[in-house]
């Protein structure tokens, strides 16, 4: 696997954005929404999110809130974002780190108890699964490092397989990853691996999951102690299969455990989609909810347990006393468990819609007994996430919620989901969303713009080149800067106001390595990217 280039931005102003268009009685969207990756080709098979307090360690802009986002397939990437706590549009910090035939992305964090810092973890498939761990430092240009790879299977051949990881928001001090193996010696199965202070346990085999695939997983606290739950299908798509284990069982387990299961469903249509679980970080009640959309694609089934009751329904039917969706193709279905307007830890569920003339992102709020919605009767559109055709990779369209808390998170459900560009052929994006906890709709719209200040060739060789917008005259500088924090290149150039392209030459006798490139203008700093020399 090559990964062969990261990007970042530091301290990008927001705009005001419009909001999308309507369709049929669908509530517009109106959040703080942004696309924000790094124009890459994607086939991706599904979006992944999380979002937490930095609760451990120190960055330069002191405490912030922070947002992990995977998608892609071949050309993947990681997304990271820090926000001033509680303001996801005062944007401090992004970076984007780049995969070369990857899949399967999932990100979360762990605090590590020999540093005392926080770690983003990132599971994803290339030649087996593997989990790369990244430290979040204090430094002001390069505050996400790596530092090592897990490698759970060395296996190749697991491309359209699954692979997800869940932490707990609480604290950060635990984390787990949930896998399907074809080709372990059990004929198939599901593996689990837990993690506990930035330490990581044995490879353990779920008891009773031979052929089974899909897999995904929530933690939670029960009574002061914490459990991992699991959901599964088998090969056919006719079962699905919940279960739970005490997280000590397996972070301390070798070879196998054997999970306790709550609830075996048939769904009369089939599964269509991947399962997505979740419930509340710390719950004594043990309510959990999944989600996938059917075989037909003509229904969003939520699977839940409430209080010991266990039942389906259909959210787009009108069960819930919502107006059916009918004549719409459903896709990729998700949820997040918890952090309801009602006060009742509702569950969000949000999806991709199509009937040919409206496609698009939608969601809806539900109550967690299924007796029906929250706020508006009909579904909310996710903003700038609808375009004038259906999504070219149907049915793989992304769509995540992070499986974070409300209260032991930033003040927002975070949202990612990806779409084609309009005016390319070619490039897709991914759009980040910001829901406000208590708000019935995505609210307060600001829309970021982060397509200018592009850098090429990178990796490079002898030259750079950028450009960089002027409001009146001025000087701009462009800073090479290594990791030392050493200045080894620099021009200046006067220039009118405007946009303009910028070059950086003389640069075949640096030697091969990460550097920073500064643009400054007046003396200050507007933009800072990491370039490779090669």
């Amino acid at each position: 696997m090559n990964k062969f280039f990261k990007v970042a931005l530091l301290a990008v102003p927001l705009g005001i954005g419009a909001a999308a268009a309507q369709a049929q009685t669908f509530v517009a969207p109106n959040a703080y929404e942004h696309v924000f990756n790094g124009n890459i080709v994607s086939q991706s098979d599904e979006a992944s999110c999380y979002s937490f307090r930095n609760v451990h360690g120190t960055t330069a802009w002191g405490d912030v809130d922070v947002y992990l986002a995977g998608w892609g397939i071949g050309l993947s990437e990681f997304t990271v974002q820090f926000t001033k706590p509680s303001d996801p549009s005062n944007v401090v910090y992004h970076e984007t780190f780049r995969y070369d035939d990857a899949s399967s992305f999932q990100v979360g964090a762990v605090y590590n108890a020999a540093t005392g810092n926080t770690q983003i973890l990132v599971a994803y498939e290339w030649a087996g699964y593997k989990i790369d761990v990244y430290d979040i430092t204090s430094s002001p240009t390069n505050p996400v490092v790596y530092n090592n790879t897990i490698t759970l299977t060395s296996t190749l051949g697991y491309f359209g397989h699954r692979i997800r990881l869940d932490a707990q928001s609480t604290d950060l001090r635990k984390a787990a990853v949930v896998y399907e193996d074809p080709y372990s010696p059990a004929g198939g199965g599901i593996f689990a691996k837990a993690c506990l202070d930035g330490n990581w346990g044995s490879t353990v085999f779920l008891n009773g999951s031979n052929g089974e695939i899909g897999p995904d997983l929530a933690l939670t606290e029960i009574g002061g102690d914490t459990y991992v739950r699991f959901v599964h299908q088998n090969a056919a798509g006719t079962q699905i299969n919940s279960s739970i284990i005490d997280f000590n069982a397996i972070y301390y387990g070798f070879g196998s455990v054997t999970p306790f299961f709550a609830d075996v469903y048939n769904p009369p249509a089939g599964i269509g989609s991947k399962i997505v679980l979740d419930c509340k970080d710390a719950d004594d009640s043990k309510n959990w909810a999944y989600t996938f959309a059917d075989q037909t694609h003509d229904n969003v089934i939520v699977r839940y347990d409430y209080y010991g009751t266990t039942g389906d329904v259909s959210v787009n039917s009108g069960a819930l006393g919502n107006t059916p969706l009918y004549g719409f193709n459903v896709y990729s279905p998700t949820l997040h468990y918890g952090g309801g307007r009602s006060g009742n830890d509702d569950i969000t569920v949000g999806w991709y819609a199509t009937n040919g003339s409206y496609n698009g992102y939608l969601a809806l709020e539900m109550k967690p007994d299924a007796s029906g919605f929250v706020g508006y009767p009909d579904y909310w559109e996710l903003p700038n996430g609808s375009t004038s055709s259906p999504y070219t990779n149907l049915p793989n369209t992304g769509i995540a919620f992070s499986k974070s808390d409300i209260d032991l998170t930033p003040d927002f459900m975070y949202a990612v989901y990806y779409n084609r560009d309009a005016s390319s052929t070619y490039l897709d994006e991914l759009h980040h969303a910001f829901h406000k906890w208590g708000n019935v709709v995505f609210k307060n719209n600001v829309t970021l713009d982060l397509g200018a200040n592009t850098v090429y060739p990178n990796p490079f060789s002898d030259v750079l080149n950028t450009t960089a917008t002027l409001n009146a005259p001025g000087t701009v500088r462009l800073e090479l800067v290594d990791i030392t924090g050493r200045i080894v290149a620099q021009q200046e150039t006067k220039t009118d106001k405007g946009t303009w392209p910028m070059q950086l030459s003389g640069l075949q006798h640096v030697i091969a390595g990460t550097y920073f490139l500064n643009t400054m203008v007046d003396g200050q700093r507007v933009n800072t990217r990491t370039v490779i020399k090669k």
